[in-house]
Formats: structure tokens, C-alpha cells, sequence
């Protein structure tokens, strides 16, 4: 057999198969009822006119299929329309920080010494301290008042004790004596 032969043996059982499969689906359409058309059937009932009675009974026995509404089509598309598959997540969200607790402020505090010891004089009795704000000499004496807020009291156990006048607070140098 040559092979244009066998291409044109192949086609032929090809199409007698195709007209067979054909005939017997026309045949099974034909002869078998739809096994889903009873699914469709709606059996009708009268309204009831008061709700205290008991229902009459159906006045029509034999099914009927049900006219589609218009008005049902809608709720059909919007669910359609909805998302099937939103996104999840297993994420819970922390629960928000506690608030800070109170803290009251705390009393306002005398500010550093700005000075620094350099040195003493005594002189009849008298002794005057030298003292360096930055790179400026001072020289101060026992009860003297500094920059109007810092008093020197009088000196016990080699330290100057300045009072710091608007909080009437004490703050100590060391003179290293």
C-alpha cells in the first residue's frame, strides 16, 4: 500500500466513525426524556389571605414551570459579581501600647558651679578666694554675692559652700587644702 492509499483508508474509518458517534447521539436525544427537566418544575400555590387560618390546599396539582423574573436576575448577577476568594491573613494586629504612667516632674534643681578653684589669699585675718569662670579670674570672700545669684558661705573643711539664691540651694567646691 502506498501511502496516499493508507491517508485516504485512515480518513474514510475517521469519517464513518464521526457519522456513527453522530447518529447515536440523535438517537439518545430522540428516545431518552432530559433527566434534569423535572428539576425545573415549580409546583404554584394560592396566597393566603389571613395568617391565623390554615393554609388552603394546592389548588393546582400538576407542575409547572415557574416564569424567571427579571427582578431575581439581579441579586444573581451582584452575586456573581462577588469576590469568591478575598484576601486572608492570619495576622492579628498587636493591641495598642499602655499608656505611660504618670511621672511627675521633678523640682527644679540648682545649676552647676561655673567656677573652678585657682587658689586663696590670707591677708590680716581675711582670706579671699580666687576663682576662674572660663578663663576669667575672680576673687570672692566669705557672705559675698557672685553674678547675683550664687553666695559664698563661710568655708568648713576645705570646701567653699555656694548658695544658689532663686532655689536656696547649696552646692560645694573642693579646694583641695
Amino acid at each position: 500500500m502506498t501511502e496516499a492509499t493508507n491517508h485516504t483508508l485512515r480518513r474514510s474509518v475517521l469519517y464513518i466513525a464521526l457519522a456513527g458517534v453522530a447518529a447515536w447521539s440523535a438517537w439518545l436525544a430522540i428516545n431518552e426524556p432530559a433527566s434534569d427537566a423535572d428539576a425545573d418544575l415549580v409546583e404554584v400555590a394560592e396566597p393566603v389571605a389571613r395568617a391565623n387560618l390554615p393554609a388552603p390546599a394546592v389548588i393546582g396539582t400538576t407542575p409547572t414551570r415557574a416564569p424567571a423574573k427579571p427582578q431575581e436576575a439581579a441579586p444573581r448577577l451582584a452575586l456573581s459579581r462577588a469576590n469568591l476568594f478575598p484576601e486572608q491573613t492570619w495576622y492579628v494586629a498587636p493591641p495598642p501600647p499602655p499608656p505611660p504612667p504618670y511621672v511627675p516632674r521633678p523640682p527644679p534643681q540648682a545649676p552647676a558651679l561655673p567656677f573652678s578653684y585657682m587658689g586663696r589669699w590670707q591677708d590680716a585675718g581675711m582670706t579671699t578666694y580666687y576663682l576662674a569662670r572660663g578663663t576669667l579670674p575672680v576673687s570672692v570672700r566669705a557672705g559675698q554675692v557672685l553674678d547675683g545669684v550664687w553666695r559664698l558661705e563661710p568655708v568648713t573643711d576645705g570646701q567653699l559652700n555656694f548658695t544658689y539664691l532663686p532655689l536656696d540651694q547649696t552646692r560645694s567646691l573642693r579646694t583641695g587644702d
